[in-house]
This record gives structure tokens, C-alpha cells and sequence, in this order.
């Protein structure tokens, strides 16, 4: 049997209820939409972490963050094979394309591609530069004596165009790079002669909000305090709000949506002039298409935004959708996926050996009755960020925990490290309002037994003293950029 090609497509924080397959009311998917008719949908798809380098690495090697202890390490070890390293080790070639700089050879998330197509650069240059600010990179130095050491390493010609490509509106605006990744995805799958492996990953959904004016006024229905939030430092609003110090209105919490679903739908679009490229050029047929987010989104559930400091169902539910091969067309599939279950799916479609602990979504004997999502306990922010953001250490306190959860079809728990336990019965509470915790004893040690299970499985002992680990180094360009997506840690 022939090998498919494999286009794995990812939608960074991107929850499934702003996606059509999940929620026919919500507009925002159209192409995904036109991708669930034709194929398969999993109706209950949830991911392994709620931030992008634990959520991405589980997509990668089909672990869990634990296993990789990469909450702590902060990058993926040689010691844990790579599905890029296992496709090409059965004759494929590989390509990831992204604007999200924990996809980088820093983090080790992108050591085993052929090719990769860094989005924050202009030129391609093993350098990072495109969105570094001097003065964070470099504070040690005076500005100009910064710019001069940072173009100076490598190829100072790119390097000098990527740095000045920082002041140019239409790449800094309005776009996480969806408008510029069509092209260099095309060019990479276009000269591939055998069996390839794409990994194409779209940023939009993720905060800031601030997607092209014309698809914000599809959605939103306050075009004045629209404009307020657009004008604003989001990130600096997020942190506020969540620390409690100050809270957005009801009002701004709804426009806020809006601009997210406004950013979902400018993704999707870009997401599908690649789909309808491969059907144009003939390659859809021949391909295996997935689609899913690495997490999802809080938008003012539990007082929370982001993807920040919690378990609750809009981070860890996703949108998971699959077309090509072996797929049944029309097919929803009820039972319960995670994300790491990718990594199986791509290895069995490809013909290679699945390791031990590996299931395919392919495979129906394969489907799960409970999934398990980690949360690493946070690091205090930086010194500077509190300052720019108004903030101080303490007003983090409450979050300074790390989280696992455990959910079946009906009920869900959640655990900390502080101690805190939650039970919630999600048929009659979608929104995990009423913790059962206190009143359901025999459901509460029946969840707290898989749990025990999984921790076993993992050869994980307790949550209990969970701490945050010693920070690693990390070259400041690339935690410059982590910055400037909002990571404060």
C-alpha cells in the first residue's frame, strides 16, 4: 500500500466551541467545516497540557509532559523519539513552517524536521533576530553596541534585514504570519517527489487579539470599545484582570471574544487556501490531513485568560479533525482522543511499528474511556514585567501550583499540588461551576483511582510538592520573543 502523505495542520489556542464542527451557531470555521464533511471528527478531543511546549511535545512523541519532565526542563531531550525522526526513518521527508518561537531548536520541538520555516524571520538565518527589542536582549549593553553584537553573529546581511523588518507595519500587524505561510508551504510540498511530512502551525488565535480590521467587523458588535481593546497592551490586560487586580467589565469580556473569534476566522481562511491548494494540485487524495489545536483558550471562564493556570474544559478541549486515507467520510467519532494519540496515528497510517503505549485514532479498538491533562506549576514573572504590567510577586500566589486532571465521558477531576481537589459532574455542569467534591464520595475515589492508575503508568508518585524548577538558559533573542506573546516566565 502506498504511504500517504501527512499534513499536520496545527491551530494554536484554538478551543473547540469557536469551531463549526463543534458549535453549527458559530460562523468562524468554514474551511474546517468543509474538512469535517469530507472526513472525521472527534467530538471529545482534549490536550495533554494547556500551553504550547508541553501540549506540542506530547504531539510529537505521544507522551505525556510528565514522562518528558519538560514542564521543568523546558526543552524535549534526545532521549525521546521525535514523530519527524520516526516518518523519516520510513523514507519521509519533513517540513515545519511557524510563527510560535517555542517552536524552535531551542526547545527542541523542531530537531528533527529536514526543513523550518521560522514565520518571525524575513531571511532565514539560524539567528534569531526578527523580533528581539535591544534593550531586553542585550541589557547589559547600550543600545547601539546591542544591535552591533546581535547582526554580528552569523550572516550580519540577514540579520540587519530581519532586525529593521521589526518596523515594517504590514509584518508587525494584524498578522501572526498566516498571510506568509501559504507560499513557503507550497514551494517545500511542491518539489517533494516521495512521501512527505508537513507540520504547518497558524498562531492567530493566540493573545494578543488584534486580527485585519475587515474580519474584526464580522464579529464584533462595539466597534468603539473594539477599538479600545485593539489600541491596548492585551497582555497587560490579561494579567490584570486574572490577578484580580483589575478586572475587565462584562462588556470588554464580550468584545474580547469577539476579536478571538474574529482571529479564529482569519485563521481558518488562511488554513483554507493550503486545503484547496492540495485539492487544486491533485495532492489531496494521496494526503492524510490532521487538524488540532495544541490547547485551547480561556476567555473569562473562572476569571481566567489565556492559556494560563488551569485545567478547565475551554483550555484542554480541542478541535481534532481528520481527512484522507482510511477515513470514513462524514464520520463523528463520540468517544474520548487526546492529542498524543497524533503520534500513533501518523507512525500506523505511514506503515511503521507503533512503540508500546502507542494507539492510532485509526484503530476504533483503540479509543480511550478516560483522558488525563498536566499543568506545570508557573515561575514567578520577571522583575520588569511586574513592573511594566502594574503587578507584584504575591499577586500570583494563588497560582503558583501544578495541576492534573483526570476525565471520562461524564465527570472530571481536577488535583493541585496546594491540596485543592475539584469534582465536577459535566452533564449537568458544563461550566464546572458546582465542585461535588464534598458530596460525592464513591464518584471521587472512583476518579481519584484512575488517577492513581495513570500516575502509576507514567511512574509519577504524587502532585503533592510539585515545584517550580531552576529557570534554564535560554538565548535572550528567543526569550524576547516569548515575551512578547505573553509568556511572563
Amino acid at each position: 500500500m502506498k504511504q500517504p502523505n501527512i499534513l499536520l495542520i496545527i491551530l494554536d489556542a484554538t478551543r473547540a466551541d469557536y469551531c463549526s464542527p463543534y458549535n453549527p451557531a458559530q460562523p468562524s470555521t468554514p474551511a474546517l467545516g468543509e474538512l469535517a464533511a469530507e472526513g472525521c471528527v472527534f467530538e471529545n478531543a482534549f490536550a495533554c497540557a494547556p500551553w504550547t511546549l508541553p501540549a506540542m511535545a506530547s504531539i510529537l512523541t505521544g507522551l505525556y509532559p510528565s514522562q518528558m519532565d519538560i514542564e521543568a526542563k523546558r526543552v524535549l531531550s534526545q532521549d525521546y523519539p521525535s514523530l519527524p525522526a520516526a516518518l523519516r526513518a520510513e523514507g519521509y521527508a519533513t517540513f515545519a513552517i511557524s510563527k510560535n518561537s517555542w517552536l524552535s531548536a531551542s526547545f527542541g520541538l523542531t530537531r528533527d524536521f529536514d526543513d523550518f520555516h521560522k514565520l518571525w524571520q524575513v531571511l532565514q538565518t539560524d539567528t534569531d533576530l526578527t523580533q528581539v527589542t535591544l534593550a531586553q536582549a542585550y541589557p547589559e549593553q547600550n543600545l547601539l553596541f546591542g544591535a552591533a553584537k546581535g547582526i554580528a553573529r552569523g550572516n550580519p546581511l540577514k540579520n540587519a534585514v530581519n532586525l529593521a523588518s521589526r518596523r515594517l507595519k504590514p509584518l508587525r500587524d494584524a498578522d501572526y504570519g498566516a498571510r506568509r505561510t501559504l507560499k513557503p508551504a507550497q514551494q517545500w510540498i511542491a518539489k517533494q517527489s516521495g512521501p512527505w511530512f508537513a507540520m504547518v502551525h497558524y498562531l492567530e488565535a493566540h493573545l494578543e487579539y488584534k486580527p485585519p480590521q475587515e474580519w474584526a467587523r464580522r464579529f464584533v458588535d462595539d466597534w468603539p470599545l473594539a477599538e479600545k481593546l485593539l489600541a491596548a497592551d492585551q497582555t497587560r490586560l490579561c494579567y490584570r484582570h486574572v490577578t484580580g487586580v483589575e478586572r475587565l467589565t462584562d462588556d470588554e469580556l464580550r468584545v474580547w471574544g469577539q476579536l478571538y473569534a474574529a482571529e479564529v476566522a482569519y485563521q481558518d481562511d488562511a488554513m483554507g487556501q493550503l486545503l484547496r491548494w492540495l485539492e487544486h494540485t491533485g495532492r489531496s487524495d494521496d494526503t492524510l490531513t490532521i487538524v488540532v489545536a495544541d490547547h485551547g483558550e480561556s476567555l473569562g471562564e473562572h476569571s481566567l485568560l489565556n492559556h494560563l493556570y488551569g485545567l478547565y474544559e475551554p483550555l484542554i478541549r480541542v478541535p481534532l479533525v481528520m481527512r484522507g486515507p482510511g477515513i470514513e467520510k462524514g464520520k463523528r467519532v463520540s468517544s474520548l482522543a487526546q492529542t498524543n494519540d497524533i503520534y500513533g496515528t501518523a507512525l500506523a497510517a505511514a506503515g511503521a511499528t507503533l512503540p508500546p503505549g502507542a494507539r492510532s485514532l485509526l484503530d476504533a479498538g483503540a479509543a480511550r474511556s478516560w483522558i488525563v491533562s498536566e499543568y506545570g506549576a508557573p515561575r514567578v514573572p520577571h522583575h520588569e514585567l511586574l513592573t511594566r504590567y502594574g503587578l507584584r510577586a504575591e499577586d500570583f500566589a494563588p497560582f503558583l501550583r501544578s495541576l492534573q486532571s483526570v476525565r471520562t465521558g461524564q465527570h472530571k477531576l481536577i488535583i493541585g499540588s496546594d491540596g485543592v481537589v475539584e469534582l465536577y459532574d459535566l452533564a449537568s455542569d458544563p461550566g464546572e461551576s458546582v465542585n461535588r467534591v464534598g458530596d460525592a464520595p464513591e464518584l471521587l475515589a472512583r476518579m481519584q483511582g484512575l488517577l492513581a492508575q495513570w500516575r502509576a503508568e507514567v511512574g509519577l508518585a504524587s502532585t503533592e510538592g510539585s515545584a517550580p524548577a531552576a529557570r534554564p538558559e535560554v538565548a535572550p533573542e528567543v526569550a524576547a520573543r516569548l515575551r512578547a506573546l505573553g509568556y511572563l516566565d
